[in-house]
Protein backbone atom coordinates (compact mmCIF):
# COMPACT_ATOMS: atom_id res chain seq x y z
CA UNK A 1 0.00 0.00 0.00
CA UNK A 2 1.72 3.52 -0.69
CA UNK A 3 2.08 5.18 2.43
CA UNK A 4 0.88 8.68 1.23
CA UNK A 5 -2.93 6.60 0.75
CA UNK A 6 -2.57 5.05 4.44
CA UNK A 7 -5.01 6.78 6.86
CA UNK A 8 -4.44 6.95 10.78
CA UNK A 9 -5.76 4.41 12.94
CA UNK A 10 -9.04 5.47 14.56
CA UNK A 11 -9.76 2.50 17.05
CA UNK A 12 -7.96 1.31 19.49
CA UNK A 13 -6.26 -2.07 18.99
CA UNK A 14 -8.43 -5.69 20.82
CA UNK A 15 -6.67 -5.97 23.02
CA UNK A 16 -6.94 -2.40 24.84
CA UNK A 17 -11.00 -2.52 24.37
CA UNK A 18 -11.33 -6.21 25.89
CA UNK A 19 -9.27 -4.95 29.10
CA UNK A 20 -11.32 -1.75 29.57
CA UNK A 21 -14.78 -3.44 28.95
CA UNK A 22 -13.55 -6.44 30.96
CA UNK A 23 -13.11 -3.79 34.17
CA UNK A 24 -16.13 -2.18 33.03
CA UNK A 25 -18.09 -5.55 33.67
CA UNK A 26 -16.48 -6.81 36.88
CA UNK A 27 -17.37 -3.41 38.54
CA UNK A 28 -20.97 -3.58 37.07
CA UNK A 29 -21.47 -6.87 38.12
CA UNK A 30 -20.34 -6.84 41.61
CA UNK A 31 -23.54 -4.66 42.24
CA UNK A 32 -26.34 -6.10 40.15
CA UNK A 33 -27.91 -9.61 39.36
CA UNK A 34 -27.76 -11.12 36.01
CA UNK A 35 -30.60 -12.49 34.52
CA UNK A 36 -30.26 -12.67 31.24
CA UNK A 37 -30.07 -16.03 29.74
CA UNK A 38 -27.27 -15.00 27.27
CA UNK A 39 -25.28 -13.57 29.39
CA UNK A 40 -25.82 -14.85 33.00
CA UNK A 41 -23.43 -17.78 32.71
CA UNK A 42 -20.67 -15.39 30.37
CA UNK A 43 -17.43 -14.97 32.44
CA UNK A 44 -16.13 -10.94 31.72
CA UNK A 45 -13.79 -11.55 29.85
CA UNK A 46 -16.37 -14.16 27.36
CA UNK A 47 -18.68 -10.73 27.80
CA UNK A 48 -16.60 -8.55 27.39
CA UNK A 49 -14.94 -10.38 23.90
CA UNK A 50 -18.83 -9.89 22.79
CA UNK A 51 -19.05 -6.60 23.69
CA UNK A 52 -16.31 -6.01 21.13
CA UNK A 53 -17.90 -7.92 18.46
CA UNK A 54 -21.18 -5.93 18.68
CA UNK A 55 -19.03 -3.04 18.55
CA UNK A 56 -17.32 -3.58 15.23
CA UNK A 57 -21.38 -4.79 13.97
CA UNK A 58 -22.27 -1.35 14.30
CA UNK A 59 -19.46 0.49 13.24
CA UNK A 60 -18.96 -1.97 9.73
CA UNK A 61 -22.47 -1.75 9.42
CA UNK A 62 -23.21 1.58 9.47
CA UNK A 63 -25.75 1.81 11.98
CA UNK A 64 -23.65 3.17 14.98
CA UNK A 65 -24.14 6.79 13.09
CA UNK A 66 -28.22 6.46 13.97
CA UNK A 67 -30.09 9.05 12.12
CA UNK A 68 -26.75 10.75 10.29
CA UNK A 69 -26.42 7.14 8.61
CA UNK A 70 -28.42 7.13 4.84
CA UNK A 71 -30.17 3.87 3.20
CA UNK A 72 -28.87 3.70 -0.75
CA UNK A 73 -31.48 2.20 -2.76
CA UNK A 74 -29.83 -1.08 -4.66
CA UNK A 75 -29.31 -0.41 -8.17
CA UNK A 76 -27.39 -1.86 -10.94
CA UNK A 77 -25.43 0.79 -13.84
CA UNK A 78 -23.67 3.72 -14.32
CA UNK A 79 -26.44 6.14 -12.92
CA UNK A 80 -26.07 8.13 -10.20
CA UNK A 81 -27.88 6.49 -6.68
CA UNK A 82 -30.47 8.15 -4.43
CA UNK A 83 -30.69 7.75 -0.46
CA UNK A 84 -33.39 7.48 1.48
CA UNK A 85 -33.61 7.88 5.63
CA UNK A 86 -32.35 5.64 6.99
CA UNK A 87 -34.37 2.03 7.60
CA UNK A 88 -33.33 0.05 10.46
CA UNK A 89 -35.51 -3.16 9.23
CA UNK A 90 -33.97 -2.99 5.60
CA UNK A 91 -30.46 -2.62 6.71
CA UNK A 92 -30.70 -5.75 9.41
CA UNK A 93 -31.86 -7.95 6.26
CA UNK A 94 -28.85 -6.89 4.04
CA UNK A 95 -31.28 -5.34 1.52
CA UNK A 96 -30.18 -1.24 1.63
CA UNK A 97 -26.70 -0.38 0.83
CA UNK A 98 -24.92 1.53 3.49
CA UNK A 99 -23.61 5.27 2.62
CA UNK A 100 -20.98 5.30 5.91
CA UNK A 101 -20.32 2.22 6.52
CA UNK A 102 -18.02 -0.62 5.64
CA UNK A 103 -20.22 -3.36 4.17
CA UNK A 104 -23.45 -3.75 2.99
CA UNK A 105 -24.06 -7.54 4.46
CA UNK A 106 -26.84 -6.25 7.06
CA UNK A 107 -26.93 -7.29 11.13
CA UNK A 108 -28.02 -10.87 10.23
CA UNK A 109 -24.91 -11.82 7.91
CA UNK A 110 -22.57 -10.09 10.22
CA UNK A 111 -24.50 -12.71 13.41
CA UNK A 112 -23.62 -15.38 10.52
CA UNK A 113 -20.39 -14.73 9.92
CA UNK A 114 -19.42 -14.44 13.87
CA UNK A 115 -21.48 -17.12 14.83
CA UNK A 116 -19.86 -19.78 12.18
CA UNK A 117 -16.26 -18.07 12.86
CA UNK A 118 -17.36 -19.38 16.85
CA UNK A 119 -18.55 -22.94 15.84
CA UNK A 120 -15.25 -23.49 13.82
CA UNK A 121 -12.97 -22.23 16.67
CA UNK A 122 -14.80 -23.70 19.37
CA UNK A 123 -14.65 -27.39 17.32
CA UNK A 124 -10.95 -26.83 15.84
CA UNK A 125 -12.13 -27.11 12.50
CA UNK A 126 -8.94 -26.03 10.81
CA UNK A 127 -8.34 -23.71 8.08
CA UNK A 128 -7.98 -19.93 7.01
CA UNK A 129 -10.98 -17.30 6.26
CA UNK A 130 -11.48 -15.90 2.71
CA UNK A 131 -13.80 -13.68 1.28
CA UNK A 132 -14.57 -13.55 -2.12
CA UNK A 133 -16.04 -10.04 -3.33
CA UNK A 134 -15.44 -7.52 -0.22
CA UNK A 135 -16.71 -4.31 -1.31
CA UNK A 136 -15.28 -1.94 1.00
CA UNK A 137 -14.11 -4.85 3.57
CA UNK A 138 -16.72 -4.86 6.58
CA UNK A 139 -17.41 -8.15 6.33
CA UNK A 140 -13.84 -9.26 6.38
CA UNK A 141 -13.17 -6.53 8.60
CA UNK A 142 -15.72 -8.22 11.40
CA UNK A 143 -13.90 -11.82 10.31
CA UNK A 144 -10.83 -10.37 11.98
CA UNK A 145 -12.34 -9.15 14.48
CA UNK A 146 -14.05 -12.10 15.96
CA UNK A 147 -10.44 -13.88 14.81
CA UNK A 148 -8.42 -11.26 16.89
CA UNK A 149 -10.59 -12.10 20.28
CA UNK A 150 -11.90 -15.59 20.00
CA UNK A 151 -8.65 -17.28 18.83
CA UNK A 152 -6.18 -15.14 19.37
CA UNK A 153 -3.22 -17.16 19.51
CA UNK A 154 -3.88 -18.78 16.39
CA UNK A 155 -2.11 -17.93 12.85
CA UNK A 156 -5.46 -18.50 10.97
CA UNK A 157 -5.04 -16.11 8.07
CA UNK A 158 -8.10 -13.88 6.66
CA UNK A 159 -7.85 -13.62 2.74
CA UNK A 160 -9.70 -10.74 1.31
CA UNK A 161 -10.20 -11.12 -2.45
CA UNK A 162 -11.70 -8.96 -5.18
CA UNK A 163 -11.10 -6.77 -8.09
CA UNK A 164 -11.13 -3.58 -6.63
CA UNK A 165 -12.84 -2.04 -9.43
CA UNK A 166 -16.17 -3.84 -9.62
CA UNK A 167 -17.55 -7.23 -11.28
CA UNK A 168 -16.53 -8.69 -14.88
CA UNK A 169 -18.63 -8.10 -17.67
CA UNK A 170 -19.71 -11.27 -17.65
CA UNK A 171 -19.31 -12.71 -21.28
CA UNK A 172 -18.30 -16.08 -20.99
CA UNK A 173 -21.31 -17.19 -21.69
CA UNK A 174 -21.65 -19.23 -18.28
CA UNK A 175 -25.13 -17.59 -17.82
CA UNK A 176 -27.34 -15.02 -19.27
CA UNK A 177 -27.88 -13.55 -15.97
CA UNK A 178 -24.29 -12.56 -15.50
CA UNK A 179 -24.51 -9.71 -18.18
CA UNK A 180 -25.12 -6.10 -16.63
CA UNK A 181 -23.10 -6.33 -12.85
CA UNK A 182 -20.41 -3.80 -14.59
CA UNK A 183 -20.35 -0.54 -14.81
CA UNK A 184 -21.71 0.39 -11.43
CA UNK A 185 -19.52 2.90 -9.78
CA UNK A 186 -20.41 2.69 -6.26
CA UNK A 187 -19.62 -1.36 -6.25
CA UNK A 188 -15.83 -0.04 -7.45
CA UNK A 189 -13.77 0.19 -4.47
CA UNK A 190 -10.17 0.55 -4.54
CA UNK A 191 -8.15 -1.56 -2.22
CA UNK A 192 -6.64 1.27 -0.76
CA UNK A 193 -9.75 2.60 0.70
CA UNK A 194 -10.23 -1.70 1.58
CA UNK A 195 -7.31 -1.95 3.29
CA UNK A 196 -7.64 1.40 5.50
CA UNK A 197 -10.95 -0.08 6.99
CA UNK A 198 -9.15 -2.17 8.72
CA UNK A 199 -5.92 -0.29 10.00
CA UNK A 200 -8.86 2.45 11.23
CA UNK A 201 -10.10 -0.70 13.39
CA UNK A 202 -6.43 -1.70 14.28
CA UNK A 203 -6.96 -4.95 12.25
CA UNK A 204 -4.65 -4.98 9.89
CA UNK A 205 -1.63 -6.99 10.43
CA UNK A 206 0.37 -9.78 8.30
CA UNK A 207 -1.85 -12.50 8.67
CA UNK A 208 -4.08 -10.07 6.33
CA UNK A 209 -3.75 -10.68 2.78
CA UNK A 210 -5.31 -9.39 -0.61
CA UNK A 211 -5.59 -10.87 -3.40
CA UNK A 212 -6.26 -8.36 -6.34
CA UNK A 213 -7.63 -9.49 -9.58
CA UNK A 214 -10.75 -11.35 -11.13
CA UNK A 215 -11.31 -14.43 -9.89
CA UNK A 216 -10.28 -16.15 -12.51
CA UNK A 217 -6.73 -14.58 -12.10
CA UNK A 218 -6.54 -14.97 -8.57
CA UNK A 219 -8.27 -18.15 -7.59
CA UNK A 220 -5.62 -20.00 -9.47
CA UNK A 221 -2.73 -19.31 -7.64
CA UNK A 222 -4.22 -18.95 -4.07
CA UNK A 223 -5.15 -22.89 -4.43
CA UNK A 224 -1.56 -23.16 -4.73
CA UNK A 225 -1.04 -21.50 -1.50
CA UNK A 226 -3.45 -22.44 0.55
CA UNK A 227 -3.16 -24.85 2.80
CA UNK A 228 -6.79 -25.08 4.27
CA UNK A 229 -9.92 -22.99 5.19
CA UNK A 230 -12.79 -23.28 7.48
CA UNK A 231 -15.03 -20.50 6.17
CA UNK A 232 -15.51 -19.74 2.32
CA UNK A 233 -17.55 -16.57 2.43
CA UNK A 234 -18.50 -15.91 -1.33
CA UNK A 235 -20.22 -12.34 -2.75
CA UNK A 236 -19.40 -12.71 -6.17
CA UNK A 237 -22.82 -12.43 -7.44
CA UNK A 238 -22.73 -13.76 -10.82
CA UNK A 239 -22.62 -17.74 -11.96
CA UNK A 240 -18.74 -16.74 -13.59
CA UNK A 241 -17.55 -15.46 -10.10
CA UNK A 242 -18.88 -18.33 -8.29
CA UNK A 243 -17.52 -21.11 -10.37
CA UNK A 244 -13.76 -19.29 -10.02
CA UNK A 245 -14.03 -20.13 -6.33
CA UNK A 246 -15.75 -23.32 -5.59
CA UNK A 247 -13.56 -25.16 -8.46
CA UNK A 248 -10.52 -23.92 -7.09
CA UNK A 249 -11.03 -24.07 -3.54
CA UNK A 250 -13.77 -26.16 -2.57
CA UNK A 251 -11.00 -28.88 -2.17
CA UNK A 252 -9.20 -26.67 0.76
CA UNK A 253 -12.50 -26.53 2.68
CA UNK A 254 -11.98 -28.55 5.85
CA UNK A 255 -14.77 -30.92 7.08
CA UNK A 256 -16.43 -29.34 9.63
CA UNK A 257 -16.11 -25.97 7.46
CA UNK A 258 -18.53 -23.56 5.92
CA UNK A 259 -19.82 -21.87 2.97
CA UNK A 260 -21.70 -18.87 3.25
CA UNK A 261 -23.40 -17.54 -0.09
CA UNK A 262 -23.93 -13.84 0.22
CA UNK A 263 -25.88 -13.74 -3.00
CA UNK A 264 -27.98 -16.84 -2.74
CA UNK A 265 -32.11 -16.23 -3.30
CA UNK A 266 -32.54 -15.31 -6.81
CA UNK A 267 -28.93 -15.03 -7.83
CA UNK A 268 -27.09 -16.61 -10.74
CA UNK A 269 -24.43 -17.71 -8.19
CA UNK A 270 -27.13 -20.14 -6.74
CA UNK A 271 -27.49 -21.85 -9.97
CA UNK A 272 -23.65 -22.00 -10.33
CA UNK A 273 -23.68 -24.09 -6.37
CA UNK A 274 -26.54 -26.17 -8.14
CA UNK A 275 -24.52 -27.15 -10.74
CA UNK A 276 -21.27 -27.67 -8.74
CA UNK A 277 -23.66 -29.74 -6.48
CA UNK A 278 -25.08 -31.97 -9.16
CA UNK A 279 -21.78 -32.72 -10.97
CA UNK A 280 -20.08 -33.70 -7.87
CA UNK A 281 -23.54 -35.53 -6.63
CA UNK A 282 -24.33 -33.24 -3.31
CA UNK A 283 -26.93 -32.73 -1.63
CA UNK A 284 -25.85 -30.50 1.14
CA UNK A 285 -28.35 -28.60 3.59
CA UNK A 286 -28.90 -24.89 2.62
CA UNK A 287 -29.76 -23.09 5.76
CA UNK A 288 -31.18 -19.53 5.12
CA UNK A 289 -29.83 -16.40 6.90
CA UNK A 290 -31.94 -13.71 5.35
CA UNK A 291 -34.36 -13.75 2.32
CA UNK A 292 -31.17 -13.27 0.38
CA UNK A 293 -27.92 -14.87 1.85
CA UNK A 294 -27.44 -18.87 2.69
CA UNK A 295 -25.15 -20.96 4.19
CA UNK A 296 -24.14 -24.63 3.90
CA UNK A 297 -21.31 -27.11 6.46
CA UNK A 298 -19.07 -29.05 4.58
CA UNK A 299 -19.70 -32.50 6.42
CA UNK A 300 -17.70 -34.50 3.81
CA UNK A 301 -15.07 -34.85 0.88
CA UNK A 302 -16.16 -34.36 -2.55
CA UNK A 303 -14.73 -36.91 -5.58
CA UNK A 304 -13.00 -34.59 -8.19
CA UNK A 305 -14.57 -34.88 -11.46
CA UNK A 306 -13.68 -34.45 -14.69
CA UNK A 307 -14.12 -32.13 -17.51
CA UNK A 308 -15.76 -35.50 -19.61
CA UNK A 309 -17.95 -36.36 -16.61
CA UNK A 310 -19.46 -32.58 -16.67
CA UNK A 311 -19.98 -33.22 -20.32
CA UNK A 312 -22.46 -36.19 -20.23
CA UNK A 313 -24.65 -33.97 -18.76
CA UNK A 314 -27.06 -33.23 -21.59
CA UNK A 315 -27.59 -29.28 -21.19
CA UNK A 316 -25.48 -26.53 -23.06
CA UNK A 317 -24.41 -25.05 -20.24
CA UNK A 318 -22.88 -27.75 -18.43
CA UNK A 319 -20.94 -28.26 -22.11
CA UNK A 320 -19.67 -24.78 -21.52
CA UNK A 321 -19.01 -24.94 -18.18
CA UNK A 322 -16.64 -27.60 -18.53
CA UNK A 323 -14.29 -25.96 -21.66
CA UNK A 324 -14.39 -23.13 -19.35
CA UNK A 325 -12.94 -25.05 -16.24
CA UNK A 326 -11.25 -27.05 -18.71
CA UNK A 327 -9.87 -23.81 -19.71
CA UNK A 328 -8.68 -21.89 -16.12
CA UNK A 329 -7.97 -24.99 -14.35
CA UNK A 330 -5.10 -26.39 -16.63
Amino acid sequence: MDESKKNPQLSLPPKEFLGTFEERISWAGSMVQINDEEFKDLSPKEHAALMYIDMIKTFVSGRVFRNAELSVVPRLGPNMLRTIQFNEPKRDGGNDWTFAGDTMTGQKRLDNVHALLKDVIENKVIGDYIETGVWRGGSSVLAKAVLEVLDPNSNRVSYVCDSFMGLPPGEKKLSKRDAGWDNTPYLEVASDIVANNFIKYGLLDSNVIFAKGFFNETMPPLAEEIKSLSIMRLDGDMYESTVDVLYHLYDKLSIGGYVIMDDWFGFPSKTACEDFFAVHGMEPEIIPIDNLSAYWKKTEDVQEISVQKMCLIATSRFTILAEYINFNMT
